[in-house]
């Protein structure tokens, strides 16, 4: 009986038999590092909180509200922009002073430890809007130094718990939640 097969000759056999678990090999360790990729920290991905701080000082009592965006830039830089309202209330709670709050804060980080997340952000650059009217005195109630100097160093521990959300947080307590947002 004669079969209208073509038969790969022994040749050909050898090569493909030896490419078939190199190509194999090649697609699961491409896949495996894409997973690695996928879980590296810092992300890519900017992300958005909110913060509400809440301060007693003497006879000063101040809040804060606001919008925070957060982001990995290239080159151990991290952006950082705030946006909201601070309220000064006298001993009675009635309010006396209110402040707007508009501005972006570049970062150079270097991250102290892998273990617990812990970063070292230095701020090297505060872009203050035109009407951001954040005086020192309230600033210096509310917002942590390298908010407001330029130069200052402070170190935070950036907690990312899954792909959506980061807990940001000094070493006194945790002050924004964020959630991150791919963009397509």
């Amino acid at each position: 009986m004669i079969s209208d097969r073509k038969f790969i000759p022994p040749g050909k056999k050898t090569i493909i038999y030896t490419l078939l678990p190199v190509a194999a090999l090649l697609l699961v360790l491409y896949g495996m590092s894409l997973r690695k990729d996928k879980h590296t920290f810092p992300v890519n991905i900017p992300c958005r909180g909110s913060m509400i701080v809440e301060a007693q000082y003497d006879h000063q009592r101040a809040k804060m509200v606001t919008s925070l965006y957060f982001s990995f830039l290239d080159n151990r830089k991290i952006l950082v922009s705030l946006s909201g309202t601070a309220y000064l209330y006298n001993e009675e709670g009635k309010l006396v002073n209110r402040k707007t709050l508009l501005r972006n804060i570049y970062y150079d980080y270097v991250q102290e430890s892998k273990v617990t997340d812990t970063y070292s952000m230095t701020s090297r650059q505060i872009n203050i809007d035109s009407i951001d009217n954040m005086d020192w005195g309230i600033s210096s109630l509310l917002l942590i130094n390298s908010f407001f100097l330029t130069g200052h160093t402070d170190t935070m521990v950036l907690k990312k718990y899954d792909d959506n959300t980061m807990l940001i947080e000094s070493n006194q307590s945790p002050f924004a939640l964020c959630v991150f947002k791919k963009s397509f």
